[in-house]
């Protein structure tokens, strides 16, 4: 029978203070994440990946001859602490007599002449999704908008570096208000 690991409560003396100053909390100590085999990415990969969604937007708003009413862009952290994507979600609102639903169709006929690859959500429902690269582009038409969201694939991004992109995009976001 394997023995347990000692408590820690007895070792260190951090946990012994807790465990006296609250005897009725369960204390439960998760082990330590396994490292990322990926690579750690640049920031200069970090960059190409926002300035390719900005890219693909510009195209689709130029295209579609509308800009976004609302967009916000963020790292999404994933399962792993330094594991995230790229994400650009905007929505194409006050439709008018347009109607988000013929929007949407050419919204996927532009992302045809794009170079992507989009298709029909296998439900039925008014949503197109496409790959193109290390991108995936989901549009959804709702009764009087569409929902863009362009997510990057997973990059290895360690805490360090998460801070300096946070850093830049703040400043970036100051800088255009």
């Amino acid at each position: 029978m394997a023995s347990l690991p000692p408590d820690p409560a007895l070792t260190d003396p951090m946990m012994r203070e807790l465990r006296e100053r609250h005897p009725d909390v369960d204390i439960v100590l998760l082990p330590p994440v396994p490292p990322l085999d990926e690579p750690v990415a640049t920031a200069a990969q970090c960059h190409a990946r926002t300035r390719h969604a900005d890219r693909v937007l510009a195209a689709l708003s130029e295209r579609l001859d509308r800009e976004p009413t609302a967009r916000a862009d963020y790292w999404w952290g994933q399962a792993h602490p330094e594991s995230r994507r790229w994400v650009t979600a905007a929505s194409y609102g006050d439709l008018g007599d347009e109607g988000a639903v013929p929007l949407l169709r050419r919204l996927a006929n532009t992302l045809v002449h794009l170079g992507w690859e989009p298709r029909p959500a296998a439900d039925g429902s008014p949503r197109v999704r496409g790959m193109a690269g290390p991108f995936e582009l989901i549009a959804e038409a709702t009764a009087d908008a569409v929902a863009v969201r362009i997510t990057s694939d997973p990059l290895h991004i360690p805490a360090d570096l998460h801070v300096e992109l946070q850093a830049r995009m703040h400043a970036a976001s100051g800088a255009d208000a």
